[in-house]
């Protein structure tokens, strides 16, 4: 038996923060992660991803992603290695647009830096686009893209330096309460007391710990891809030319992607955030990415991007482990006290982690949150109308 004041199960983006974050406490810290330091199956492996404060989702967000980014400038001033691209951010879309609106109207509201661009404006500063004269973008200079396992391996770094233990290809077998605490077994035999357990195992969540969470919680696999420039236009899509971005396109899909050489990048990723997704779970082999899901995409990207070959250089799989409203679930479980979980960030969690991971902390500490998590309790779904996004 091993005992511990705080253990972390599941050490992706979100483990990986609040284990960074406590390690800072003078507490004992326990890591536990079923993979290895790196591995493809969850949602936070890959080279980038995109950290953007001029929310379309709503200022209800804002106070946890001001948090995040104060987390990732932290994270960076303790690292000689580049974990931010400074690239800026656009978000296109037709004037009326949840894109376009929703994000002027949180820039306004969070006195966040931000340009208002027309269609003959966006072309001037980035002819990488094609767009019509009905399109408008909100252009966001502080926003930039995280450089992702890089990041992730440097919390965990940190988090080992400042005496937290991790145990790698170790996964949780049971988990309950004790009364003052949680006791946690794992495969190998070994037994965890701790205080307070966190729990982020992103789709495996309600399947392998919390049951609770079922009802809201639904692992759909997601198709990113990678696009190469035509020959003469590749410095026109490297990150110093050509900023992060979202792309709402008259049909309501909606594209983002990340620029060429980004950390590393071989080519724009581009993938769809609110297409293609599809019934799935890690535990089950990934099918194939077959070229009627390639060329779906590939359709847009060759109308919006002419400089760009048409058809992707690369495809693999992802996870969003979507909640029934899109939104995240932060909290302590109904039915193991002293539990703390995060999950079900849809697509957009990554961006928050270093935020949540400071919320999951102070919870597990039976501190108050820095920040007010009301509106991600899983209790919202018992009343409409208290989601983020209302």
């Amino acid at each position: 038996m091993k005992q511990f004041d705080i253990v972390i199960i599941g050490l992706g983006i979100m483990g990986s923060a609040a284990l960074w974050n406590l390690s800072r406490s003078g507490l004992r810290i326990a890591g536990v992660e079923s993979g290895g330091p790196l591995h493809t199956k969850g949602s936070s492996h890959g080279r980038t991803r995109i950290f953007r404060r001029a929310y379309w989702e709503g200022e209800a967000y804002l106070p946890l992603l001001n948090l995040a980014h104060m987390g990732w400038e932290r994270l960076q001033s303790s690292s000689d290695k580049p974990l931010l691209v400074r690239t800026g951010g656009v978000f296109i879309g037709q004037r009326t647009t949840n894109i376009v609106r929703g994000s002027l109207l949180t820039a306004q509201q969070g006195n966040i830096a931000h340009e208002s661009w027309d269609a003959a404006t966006l072309r001037r500063h980035l002819p990488q686009f094609q767009v019509s004269d009905d399109m408008h973008a909100v252009f966001e200079p502080g926003a930039y893209s995280i450089a992702a396992e890089d990041a992730r391996l440097h919390m965990l770094t940190e988090a080992v330096g400042n005496g937290a233990e991790i145990r790698f290809g170790e996964s949780v077998e049971s988990l309950h309460g004790t009364g003052d605490g949680v006791c946690v077994t794992l495969k190998s035999g070994l037994r965890i007391d701790a205080g307070a357990a966190i729990v982020t195992i992103g789709p495996w969540i309600a399947r392998k710990l919390l049951a609770e969470l079922g009802p809201c919680v639904t692992p759909n696999r997601v198709p990113i891809f990678w696009f190469k420039p035509r020959s003469g236009a590749e410095s026109r899509f490297e990150a110093e030319h050509f900023p992060v971005f979202l792309y709402e396109c008259g049909d309501g899909a909606l594209l983002y992607g990340i620029p060429s050489g980004a950390s590393g990048e071989a080519g724009v990723k581009i993938g769809f955030h609110n297409r293609q997704q599809f019934p799935g779970h890690p535990d089950s082999a990934a099918p194939p990415i077959d070229d009627a899901i390639s060329g779906q995409i590939a359709s847009y990207v060759s109308r919006i991007f002419p400089d760009l070959l048409p058809q992707p250089v690369k495809g693999t799989w992802c996870f969003y482990t979507m909640s029934i409203d899109e939104s995240f679930l932060i909290g302590e479980s109904e039915e193991f006290p002293s539990v703390y979980y995060a999950s079900a960030c849809s697509g957009h969690g990554f961006k928050f982690a270093t935020g949540i991971g400071e919320v999951l902390a102070c919870l597990a500490q039976k501190q108050a949150s820095p920040v007010d998590i009301g509106c991600f309790h899983r209790g919202r779904f018992d009343n409409p109308g208290t989601t983020p996004n209302t």
